[in-house]
């Protein structure tokens, strides 16, 4: 029986249902199969039996036709039913079970959102990634093979958060069906696959990993490569690739290498480092846990350092490059290198004839290793250096006294350098923001949206000579409690015209309510009353901070405020705000600063 004529037949008894009855009369794409059918029918009658209700849907009148087009649906409609297959061609063979004991619970209609996230494109997928993987939804067998699949997908954030997120929660459940979609000739998803199977399977996928190391695709290769410096044995395949042309194979050769660390394999890092494949070879051998490499390369900056500093021309510029390379090698070490690199960092940073424009990038390398070697002799000489070439090394300087000095003699040795606007001041400015940004990030990492520099970590009269210098950011971040001067300071920072959605304005009312200044709501309304200040589009967390630090009182201005705010979003936000502000209990000491920051955290967060 021909399906393919049922089913033209189909598609043109819809077309005149969407058409109407009426114009079936003589239609003329319904005549055409009409011979067809009867054709058909010589060798089943059924068809002579929709030939014929066929034609006498084409002959009927108007009045007739809804019955006759009807009836030609439903007989036509039977037919195809009869149809169907419940058989698949080919011989059987064994599942490759998954034995993973994975469910299929989840419903569909929550299941859904997933499944088109992982296999449609277009923008918000991680998001909804996201939202399945906190709520556990995405641990059901029908998703896993999407799961598997979006390793290909074409956003890198979504490749990322299946292999390091989703697949992991699998484990070995998902190796076949990983395993399946491997194609050794494939991408960077490839790559992806035979990372997460050897995760999974270990010294079992030792086979896999030399056959995709020999003949796999560049990127499954490279992957492969570096996964092989795992396993001793492949010592002298690994050599071999270190040499290969392409560089992402020598790149993934180096790292392997570092793992292995074997005698030929750290005398082949040291080689690399002297020739064109020092940038590729830089951070494998700061991995390399064989210290010796790094002490050979401490030896060879001090030649590098005597070259540059008694010969000419190119000679000249290229030890210059190569005491780069070396000392880039050497980052991150730290402490178990500070004996033999503090003797090279010292020469190097206390030699006049190196401090010239053209060294200013090793400058600085050596100046990091001399904090990072974290020894009492490293920091003092670091200490030592602050006044060194007008100041150059200020920050370095003021970092290490930071670890060995007292908060006053910290103060007492810096504080006059940071007056001015010359580069020393700036230099020690940037060094102090590095320091207050790291400290309040721990404070952050507690939701402590409040937080400010320990107060023993630091002399108090920090924040006078701040304040001095109009560095506004670095006062707020250091008061800790309501001073008249620092008040007024802060307080003179809020002149008319200022923006409350700007960064400076923001983190001046947040000190000034933290500190508990009485004004601070009074300032906070009379800004947000401007005309300016009506206009705009978001609300981050630091502006529903400040809004939420209103005491209960004030909460009919700000609904009042809220009705004139033309962006919808932050108007209903805003109103949020009004109503758990008007939700607040009326006794008086949930008014002061301390009720209003813990409220934030306790409903707001």
């Amino acid at each position: 029986m021909s399906v393919e004529l049922l089913l033209d037949l189909q598609r043109e008894v819809r077309r005149l249902f969407v058409a109407g009855s009426a114009l079936a009369e003589g239609d003329l794409r319904l005549s055409k199969l009409l011979p067809s059918l009867r054709k058909a029918g010589e060798a089943a009658p059924i068809f002579s039996r929709l030939a014929d209700s066929a034609e006498g849907l084409l002959t009927a009148p108007r009045t007739d036709s809804a019955i006759k087009l009807l009836e030609l649906s439903t007989l036509l409609s039977a037919i195809l039913h009869t149809q169907g297959k419940t058989d698949v061609s080919g011989e059987q063979q064994k599942l490759d079970s998954l034995n993973s004991g994975l469910s299929t619970e989840v419903t569909y209609r929550r299941l859904h959102p997933l499944l088109e996230a992982l296999t449609t494109k277009g923008a918000g997928r991680l998001e909804q990634i996201r939202q399945a993987y906190e709520d556990r939804s995405f641990l059901d067998l029908r998703a896993l093979p999407a799961i598997c699949r979006a390793l290909d997908d074409v956003y890198s954030e979504i490749q990322d958060f299946v292999q390091h997120k989703l697949l992991p929660e699998f484990g070995p459940a998902a190796v076949p069906a990983v395993r399946g979609q491997l194609d050794l000739q494939g991408g960077k998803g490839a790559a992806r696959r035979l990372q997460f199977l050897h995760s999974c399977l270990g010294e079992n996928a030792l086979e896999l990993l030399i056959e995709a190391g020999s003949s796999g695709s560049p990127d499954l290769k490279a992957a492969a490569i570096e996964l092989l410096g795992g396993y001793d044995g492949q010592e002298p395949f690994l050599l071999e690739q270190s040499r290969e042309k392409r560089k992402e194979i020598r790149e993934a050769a180096y790292y392997a290498l570092s793992r292995l660390a074997t005698p030929l394999c750290v005398e082949r890092l040291f080689e690399a480092v002297l020739s064109k494949d020092a940038e590729l070879v830089i951070d494998p051998i700061r991995k390399c846990k064989e210290l010796n490499l790094h002490k050979r390369i401490i030896e060879h900056a001090e030649q590098q350092l005597n070259c540059y500093l008694n010969s000419e021309g190119k000679e000249k510029a290229s030890a210059l490059q190569q005491l780069h390379n070396d000392l880039r090698c050497l980052r991150e070490k730290g402490e178990p290198l500070a004996e033999e690199a503090f003797a090279l960092l010292g020469r190097l940073l206390s030699t006049d004839e190196f401090m010239a424009s053209e060294t200013e990038a090793v400058q600085e390398t050596a100046a990091e290793m001399l904090l990072e070697l974290n020894s009492e002799p490293a920091d003092r000489f670091a200490i030592g250096l602050h006044s060194a070439y007008k100041g150059k090394f200020i920050g370095y300087s003021f970092r290490s006294a930071f670890k060995r000095l007292s908060p006053p003699e910290l103060y007492d040795r810096y504080a006059g350098a940071l007056k001015g606007r010359n580069g020393a001041a700036k230099r020690l400015q940037a060094a102090l923001r590095q320091i207050v940004h790291e400290q309040l990030a721990d404070a952050d990492d507690n939701d402590d949206y409040t937080a400010v520099v320990p107060a023993d970590a630091w002399d108090s009269r920090w924040t006078n000579v701040f304040a001095e210098q109009d560095l506004t950011d670095l006062v707020c971040s250091f008061t800790q409690q309501d001073d008249r001067s620092i008040t007024a300071y802060l307080v003179s920072k809020l002149k008319t015209g200022s923006r409350v959605n700007e960064y400076q304005t923001q983190n001046v009312l947040l000190t000034l309510f933290r500190i508990g200044y009485k004004d601070a709501p009074e300032l906070f309304m009379g800004l947000l009353e401007q005309k300016f200040s009506r206009s705009f589009y978001y609300i981050d967390w630091r502006m529903r901070t400040v809004f939420a630090s209103l005491p209960k009182t004030y909460a009919p201005r700000l609904r009042a405020f809220a009705e004139t705010v033309s962006n919808e979003t932050v108007k209903n936000e805003l109103l949020e705000i009004v109503e758990a502000l008007e939700a607040l209990p009326d006794e008086p000491a949930e008014e002061g600063a301390k009720g209003v920051w813990s409220w934030i955290k306790n409903k707001m967060y």
